[in-house]
């Protein structure tokens, strides 16, 4: 029986805000917009869920806000069977955020607001280091400050994981 894999995401969790419109407005303009949805996401999140989703064993490390989008985020993360024990609430923070417009032409606009992600240190890394030994790859984005995309590099390196970059955005 072949051994299921493990994988290691450090990155961003964010709650995405859709928003959809004939046309985005143009600076000092206001138009209309026509649907609006809520959506979880985030370049590290997107990877886990997307991993997850394999039939893969997921632990995510990064950070949420104490918002109500945070407790949204993370509810959704273990709904999807990924390890969030790594994941840590940061008090009087917002989770991160993506504005999204969407013209009716698929043309759209983004505006991430990185709130507790912008705060993911080394720290938050190497408290996640009992999870490197047995993981068979890491996967990385650069929605988080790059020192703890380098402290999650030097622990793979030191455990001899696999590493996945997603040089976004």
């Amino acid at each position: 029986m072949a051994k299921l894999a493990r994988i290691i995401v450090v990155g961003s969790i964010n709650m995405d805000l859709v928003f959809r419109t004939q046309q985005l407005p143009r600076p000092g303009e206001t138009r209309t917009g026509h649907s609006f949805q809520q959506v979880p996401g985030g370049k590290g999140a997107n990877q886990a869920v997307a991993a997850a989703r394999l039939g893969v064993q997921v632990s995510m490390v990064g950070r949420i806000g104490d918002d109500g989008f945070g407790r949204t985020l993370i509810d959704g993360l273990t709904e999807e069977g990924i390890d969030t024990s790594f994941v840590k609430v940061t008090p009087n923070c917002s989770s991160g955020l993506a504005v999204i417009g969407v013209e009716d032409s698929g043309q759209n606009s983004i505006t991430v607001i990185p709130g507790a992600n912008g705060l993911v240190t080394p720290d938050d890394v190497i408290a996640a280091e009992e999870l490197f030994p047995s993981a068979d790859v890491l996967f990385l984005q650069f929605e988080i400050p790059l020192p703890a995309v380098q402290k999650a590099v030097e622990l793979a390196h030191r455990h001899g994981v696999r590493i996945i970059l997603d040089p976004a955005p």
